[in-house]
């Protein structure tokens, strides 16, 4: 089975599940861009990875970058691959829609891989949403990472019997395998968080809840940055949480090892996120994790309790009550990591059943 995969850019957290679905299909993937104004990511490529000459805009107010590229160079790039099945992961490009002309012209079968949940949608333009509407209705079937996934697919006049619900995934086994399962029994509670300094994640509520635990006995460090980063610093300042409160700059996947081994817990507190690939990072390493309600990943790895609380990071309140939960867990992290079962081999299994799901309709 020859497949073509459409997306944005070589992200480091698809390779492990495109090369395991390398292994089972004849695979290539076309990325739109190699890489996108936001990001620092060392991304290593492969053979069967192509990306298109392009250039792209990028509003940092919106988190989205605009892709240009030369007209019809993706369906000229198709036309010579010419796969059996077209997969394309998401609709927010022009290359997305000529992926799509491109199949109902050569008659070739489609699969949407789609993340995208009710939660996360920022458009309530009418317009925009009957053109999504328009475009998800077009596939034979659709790969989602999480149930809030699928549930945005239906929504939008997917047909329920089309969809193969997954897990959005990184390479576990790296994580399990290189960070410590042993608990620091120091008297300091050390919280982690990861990702860029936006407002939309959520950090102003969670510095100002911490500022309001009444203790000392803990630690915060901060990774990442975004242009958000000197007004979070003069906060920390403002709320005298200097000595507790660490920014740490961005780190690539190998520098952050040592930072999953040394925490408790981790704190996703996003007010907006398709997914969160940082939980699956932190549960693969053991930690117990505070994860937005509004984050996808939430619904489908979070288990109250055992291995994480759902906040509210739009509720100071509930953000202070959860932190102060935490300080009287029972850490387990060989039990979490134990736990955490989501693999890029499950996850290109599932892709490779939407693809005879396609090819069969």
């Amino acid at each position: 089975m020859k497949i073509n995969i459409i997306t944005n850019m070589p992200t480091p957290y698809r390779l492990p599940l495109w090369k395991a679905f390398s292994h089972l299909v004849d695979l290539n993937v076309i990325c739109i861009s190699a890489m996108e104004k936001n990001r620092h990511w060392k991304v290593e490529s492969d053979d069967y990875i192509t990306i298109l000459k392009s250039y792209h805009l990028f509003f940092s107010k919106r988190d989205w970058a605009l892709h240009f590229s030369l007209p019809f160079s993706l369906f000229a790039g198709l036309v010579r691959k010419n796969p059996d099945v077209v997969l394309i992961t998401g609709y927010d490009a022009i290359q997305y829609w000529e992926a799509l002309l491109y199949a109902k012209v050569f008659g070739k079968k489609t699969v949407l891989w789609s993340g995208s949940t009710l939660l996360s949608s920022r458009s309530k333009n009418r317009f925009v949403n009957r053109l999504k509407s328009f475009f998800i209705r077009r596939f034979d079937a659709y790969y989602t990472y999480g149930s809030q996934a699928t549930e945005y697919l239906i929504h939008h006049g997917a047909n329920p019997d089309s969809i193969i619900t997954g897990t959005n995934t990184v390479d576990t086994g790296y994580f399990k395998q290189n960070t410590s399962d042993k608990i620091n029994d120091g008297n300091t509670l050390r919280f982690l968080y990861i990702g860029q300094l936006l407002e939309r994640k959520g950090l102003e509520n969670t510095l100002k809840a911490f500022g309001m635990i009444g203790r000392r006995d803990w630690s915060l460090t901060i990774i990442g940055k975004g242009p958000d980063e000197e007004k979070l610093k003069q906060l920390v300042m403002d709320l005298h949480l200097q000595d507790n409160v660490h920014f740490a700059g961005y780190k690539q996947k190998e520098e952050i090892l040592g930072y999953f081994s040394d925490s408790h817990i981790l704190i996703m507190p996003s007010y907006l996120e398709v997914w969160g690939l940082v939980l699956n990072e932190a549960l693969a390493s053991g930690l117990f994790c505070l994860s937005s309600k509004y984050a996808g990943a939430t619904f489908d790895l979070i288990a109250e309790g055992e291995n994480g609380y759902v906040i509210d990071p739009q509720n100071v309140d509930d953000i202070v009550r959860n932190i102060q939960k935490a300080f009287d867990i029972n850490f387990d992290k060989q039990k979490i990591k134990n736990d955490f079962t989501v693999s890029p081999e499950n996850e290109a299994q599932k892709l490779f059943a939407a693809a005879k799901k396609a090819l069969n309709q």
